[in-house]
């Protein structure tokens, strides 16, 4: 029974964690977004930076709908854990790669991954508590779950306030890890709004994972319906009587 508890608690902070990750990889863009569209397309693309951020952005919420689909259909295949593991690896080192982006539409299709992970997780991670606490705790739970996402919009809000509010200490800081005077003046930017620095700080939440598959139980409402029913397939999302 005290096993049982501590799982059904690993799994509501797995949870709660993905979210606020989603929350900080969802509010890092608009933070970042124009001073890297301006030192990615230069002087002469200034009049495209709207065009390219409304770009970024629509792909992003695309990337995030079909995520929900596919990890969830991977959740319903290897389990709600693993699956959480991969989504979270999926978004986290995706949003980290953009702090590596050359062009705009790197920054696109980056994001693009990125989303589809982040999409994934909230499916799974609201799936999983759901089968695992009570249903007279679920209304309070999403709603915690849901607030979590809030949290990680002010977490981004304060890093980045804080790298930008003080460049010098900054700089002697990246200077102080060894990094060469070219590495440091790239990731903190010409405007010093390290937007590349904030963006590589997003592959953070791949630390997430290492805690989800050592510590979170797999759903045992899967279990059971893993070796009773069909194995999932993904057309069975969209036409359900497939399966039987």
């Amino acid at each position: 029974e005290t096993l049982l508890k501590t799982g059904k608690w690993m799994a509501l902070t797995a949870a709660l964690l993905g979210w606020m990750f989603d929350g900080l990889e969802m509010g890092i863009f608009p933070l970042v977004a124009r001073p890297a569209l301006q030192e990615l397309m230069g002087p002469e693309g200034s009049t495209r930076i709207g065009t390219w951020m409304s770009a970024i952005i629509a792909v992003f919420l695309v990337g995030a709908a079909i995520g929900g689909i596919l990890f969830g259909w991977l959740g319903d295949r290897i389990g709600r854990v693993r699956a959480m593991v991969w989504s979270v690896l999926t978004y986290a080192i995706f949003s980290g790669l953009c702090g590596f982006a050359q062009a705009p539409w790197q920054l696109a299709v980056l994001r693009f991954i990125a989303s589809l992970g982040m999409g994934g997780e909230w499916s799974l991670g609201v799936a999983l508590v759901m089968e695992i606490w009570p249903s007279s705790s679920r209304a309070l739970l999403a709603g915690l779950i849901g607030a979590a996402a809030n949290v990680g919009y002010l977490l981004i809000a304060l890093i980045g306030l804080g790298l930008v509010q003080n460049p010098t200490g900054l700089a002697n800081l990246l200077r102080s890890l060894h990094l060469p005077d070219t590495w440091v003046s790239e990731l903190l930017g010409k405007d010093n709004s390290a937007w590349r620095l904030l963006m590589i700080l997003a592959a953070s939440p791949a630390v997430l994972t290492f805690f989800i598959r050592l510590f979170v139980p797999e759903s045992e409402r899967w279990k059971h319906s893993a070796a009773t029913s069909p194995k999932a397939r993904i057309m069975d999302i969209f036409v359900p009587g497939l399966a039987k």
